[in-house]
């Protein structure tokens, strides 16, 4: 149903009931200022035509210039306040996103992995922003409008005012009949528009296979019959919107038409002067106008509602590890990092990666772990940074359950630098400042001396330079010793290189390397790697093989040669 989705919505961006108010406030005004517009000029007119007075003629054109005058910035501010309440609703429904997001992403969930899917993730919160500009506000405007052109129409001619609330009250009728049929058909649409993005990452993707098999115009075939499902839906769609625009137009019309013959037969039994017949009419007119705000509504909402609910999907993946209510400190000591007989899945719900680890990091080692591609070494990688739950077995920092810490707890002495580092355009500055927003520029340029980085530093005004999205504007060797700078700044205990030097020359790993056993201190350094080289002068040296760590064996370590 589409309302249940659009009330989680509401509930969960808490509007300012301050803000709504206002919002409504505006709406009533917005509405009286077109209701007296026409209604006054009605009268203007009759009273012109009549030979009315020259002073009431002067009070009326003096009211309806004044009307005119606040018409527009009261229409304004009445769509200004539905944006602000969308606008502050957009912070929140984004920051329940990203803490969405945050809590799964960690354990390398593949839904989180597709770019596609993340860009219409946001797509989705973007529209969420519709629930107040195309539909709360528009519905909220036509029935306070309507509501209220009753009201002025009741003292003269109660029998009018019924009938423009009867309209009023059809027209709902429609639009929700309307919105209804307009569901079905986005379900349509959505299954249509997914099977065709399907069939054309398939006809991209797969085009040499498709080509050597000689299935090249099937695909294309069925391609084409989908978009063609497609266009019949979106076909649909606006056969429904021209519908309701012309059943919305003779019902209005119809009211418009009831409502100036009933005015007339008072005209004619006396009981209406020509001018209140003229303002009755238009303001009749006045009260349907915005009619088609609610087809609007009714037709926008059902899509509004498919984007809340995708996004309510996010919810049910499983959380990749569950935080303790009361998490216990961990000790203030150098950190002492311990597994024993740990069992752990790559995913939540998955089967066993790592089985029966047992791990040893007192403060200062060195470790470098070595195993074949899918050994489970970035698994174990995460497990260090807690963001993957146990099966079975311990994890101890300084003697304190893992799981009784808070992961944040943990990664505030525990810090990652990957193979493929996240580095976001914009000043050097905000880029280390990712690692500690607290640090000032002399730390900054330490840093970035510390990591070898004093090419960076020679400028000018180092830290204002323009860093491109994801380091473009830099080398592979610099990239990772930017990131480098940027998680040494969070001062970590243990520092876990996830293949720093993939994708590098075996001069620039090396030196990468070197650069990060240098800067990080006396922290310890976990290295996972494929280079057997790299691992010289470690305190340890294990491969990682079915699940489990043991010391590389001579033949191992010929082997990687």
């Amino acid at each position: 149903m589409t309302s249940r989705p659009l009330r989680r919505w509401w509930r969960r961006a808490a509007p300012s009931r301050r803000q709504v108010v206002r919002a409504v406030v505006l709406a009533v005004l917005a509405a009286l200022t077109s209701i007296l517009l026409l209604g006054g000029s009605g009268l203007l007119i009759a009273k012109a035509a009549g030979g009315g007075g020259l002073v009431a003629l002067g009070g009326l054109l003096i009211l309806i210039e004044l009307v005119a005058f606040l018409r527009s910035p009261l229409r304004l501010q009445e769509r200004l306040s539905a944006h602000r309440i969308a606008l502050a609703s957009m912070v929140r429904w984004r920051t329940w996103l990203f803490d969405t997001l945050a809590l799964r992403a960690p354990a390398g969930t593949a839904f989180l992995s597709s770019g596609d899917i993340l860009d219409r993730t946001i797509e989705d919160v973007d529209a969420l922003q519709d629930l107040y500009v195309r539909i709360a506000m528009p519905v909220l405007t036509t029935l306070v409008t309507g509501v209220v052109a009753a009201i002025v129409i009741t003292p003269f001619l109660p029998l009018a005012a019924g009938v423009l609330l009867a309209v009023l009250a059809l027209s709902a009728l429609l639009a929700i009949g309307l919105g209804r049929a307009a569901a079905r058909q986005e379900e349509k649409g959505v299954a249509a528009r997914g099977e065709v993005a399907g069939r054309s990452v398939d006809l991209i993707l797969g085009l040499t296979d498709l080509v050597m098999a000689g299935a090249l115009p099937e695909a294309t075939r069925a391609l084409e019959h989908a978009e063609d499902r497609r266009r019949q839906v979106a076909r649909r769609r606006d056969d429904l919107r021209g519908i309701g625009t012309a059943l919305l137009g003779i019902l209005g019309g119809a009211g418009v038409l009831v409502t100036a013959l009933l005015a007339a037969n008072a005209h004619r039994t006396g009981s209406l002067t020509t001018g209140e017949v003229a303002a009755i009419v238009l303001v009749a007119v006045a009260g349907q106008e915005p009619l088609g705000g609610l087809l609007a509504a009714a037709l926008r909402a059902p899509e509004v509602a498919t984007s809340g609910r995708r996004l309510e999907w996010l919810e049910e993946i499983p959380l990749p590890v569950d935080e303790i209510d009361v998490p216990l400190d961990i000790p203030d000591a150098p950190l002492h990092l311990r597994l024993e007989g740990v069992r752990a899945p790559a995913r939540p719900g998955g089967p066993p990666v790592l089985d029966v680890i047992d791990l040893d990091i007192p403060p200062g080692s060195s470790l470098a772990v070595l195993g074949s591609s899918g050994a489970g070494k970035s698994t174990l990688c995460r497990l260090l940074l807690r963001f993957i739950e146990l099966d079975a077995g311990e994890f101890a920092l300084n003697g304190i359950d893992a799981r009784h810490a808070s992961g944040d707890a943990v990664r505030r002495r525990v810090a990652m630098l990957d193979q493929s580092p996240s580095l976001f355009g914009g000043t050097l500055r905000d880029c280390l400042r990712l690692g500690d927003p607290s640090a000032d520029d002399e730390t900054l340029l330490e840093v970035l001396r510390r990591c070898e980085l004093q090419d960076l530093c020679d400028t000018r005004d180092p830290l204002e330079q323009r860093i491109a999205e994801d380091g473009a504007t830099l080398s592979g060797g610099q990239q990772r010793r930017l990131a480098l700078a940027r998680t040494l700044l969070r001062k970590p205990e243990v520092l876990v290189l996830d293949e720093p030097t993939a994708g590098l020359d075996d001069v620039q790993a090396a030196a990468v390397l070197a650069s990060c056993r240098a800067a990080a201190g006396s922290a310890s350094v976990v290295l996972v790697t494929h280079e057997i080289a790299l691992t010289t002068g470690f305190d340890q040296v294990l491969w990682l093989e079915d699940g489990r760590l043991a010391p590389i064996t001579d033949a191992q370590r010929a082997a990687l040669g």
